[in-house]
């Protein structure tokens, strides 16, 4: 029941206006001075304040500031009833923060009239506000369990600064919001042998860092069962596409997949539709080639039963590889995919003399990463992952 406070000295004029509000059903209570109208106010917070111009022992209008500028009672609506309709007054109203103002000799339907339009604005805002309130406590959960998803996603996803059998690896991840949609690993499968992966996922966000999360599981758990990339890869998308058969929603994933063989002093890998790793090599007359490692393959879960190339190739100590996702690319090279490679080849090519692998990735990432981009643009951008690997 909505609550009316009236302000008046007059008791004859506060039943009058008892009278004329009487059918309507609200709680009624009146104060005879500005100081018992505070006191009120405070006790009773009423919805709306019948407030009378002229008050014995405070201004009204001091008081319509007082009750505005309470952080308690500052929505209470006041309407402002005065025996003068004149210009100066209802200006001087509104400045202190009046919501209406009304002649004292009023018509009865007419004060009913602006009372019931007041409220019924007072409901909508209190309706908008306590929405807003649901609203900022939702946004604090869901940034609470970004926060968390963020620290599960990066405990899978770690920085990697390692090394195995004279192998230097060191990866950077970017994520275009706290948790994206790319992941990547290194994997030790035997005294010999070290397996790199770099994937992207389907979309972005809380469901995309679910999916990189399954993927790194699964393919941590394949891994030592199958030698070959294209092997791993084939039993991967099946597994994917088994557990999203019945799913409205296309969920798949671009993986590239290599094993670095060190006592073969070779590198085995197939793709299934990621960017393709860049490889740096010296050649017998000292200049430096830069070179993708070219394999094509459907992307995992879309197609069950997919089967994937397998490729090798020998490589000499010394020799780089930068593995990458694609937005690396869509900074500033979206639409413009062979002035990207012809541009990133030539980078990572000047990169290679350099002995620190995190100063490579901070060359890479100066030439194609935009690290001012405002928070609306890193929503539009993809994620960006890079793993250098100094043979």
């Amino acid at each position: 029941m909505d609550k009316i406070l009236i302000v008046d000295p007059s008791t004859q004029s506060s039943d009058l206006i008892r009278q004329c509000l009487a059918s309507t059903g609200y709680e009624i209570f009146t104060a005879e001075s500005g100081l018992k109208a505070m006191a009120k106010v405070t006790l009773f917070l009423p919805d709306i304040v019948l407030l009378n111009a002229e008050l014995p022992d405070i201004s009204s209008y001091d008081l319509c500031k007082r009750i505005k500028g309470n952080q308690t009672t500052e929505y209470t609506l006041v309407l402002f009833m005065s025996s003068l309709d004149t210009r100066d007054s209802r200006v001087r109203a509104i400045q202190v923060g009046a919501d209406d103002y009304i002649e004292k000799n009023f018509d009865a339907y007419l004060l009913i009239s602006k009372v019931n339009s007041l409220l019924r604005v007072k409901h909508l805002s209190d309706m908008l506000k306590q929405k807003y309130t649901e609203l900022e406590e939702k946004n604090h959960i869901l940034e609470i369990q970004l926060k968390m998803g963020r620290q599960v996603q990066h405990a899978l996803i770690p920085d990697i600064d390692m090394s195995f059998k004279d192998i230097r690896f060191c990866s950077s991840y970017m994520p275009a919001m706290d948790i994206g949609g790319d992941f990547y690993d290194v994997l030790q499968l035997s005294e010999t042998s070290v397996a790199v992966v770099m994937g992207d996922v389907s979309g972005h966000g809380i469901s995309a860092a679910l999916l990189t999360a399954m993927l790194s599981m699964m393919i941590r758990s394949l891994a030592p069962k199958y030698a070959n990339p294209d092997q791993l890869l084939f039993y991967l998308n099946n597994d994917l596409c088994k557990i999203f058969e019945n799913s409205m929603k296309e969920m798949y994933a671009c993986v590239f997949y290599s094993v670095i063989d060190t006592k073969e002093r070779k590198l085995c890998y197939s793709n299934a539709g990621q960017a393709l790793p860049v490889m740096v090599r010296t050649e017998p007359g000292g200049e430096e080639v830069a070179m993708e490692l070219e394999a094509v393959g459907t992307p995992i879960g879309m197609m069950a039963n997919a089967s994937y190339e397998y490729h090798f190739l020998p490589y000499e100590p010394g020799d780089l590889i930068v593995f990458h996702t694609d937005g690396l690319s869509d900074t500033f090279y979206k639409n413009n995919p062979e002035e990207f490679l012809r541009r990133f080849k030539e980078v990572v090519a000047d990169a290679k003399s350099l002995e620190d692998p995190k100063e490579m990735i901070e060359i890479v990432l100066n030439a194609f990463y935009n690290y001012n981009a405002t928070e609306t643009e890193k929503y539009e951008m993809d994620d960006v992952s890079l793993i250098i690997c100094r043979l």
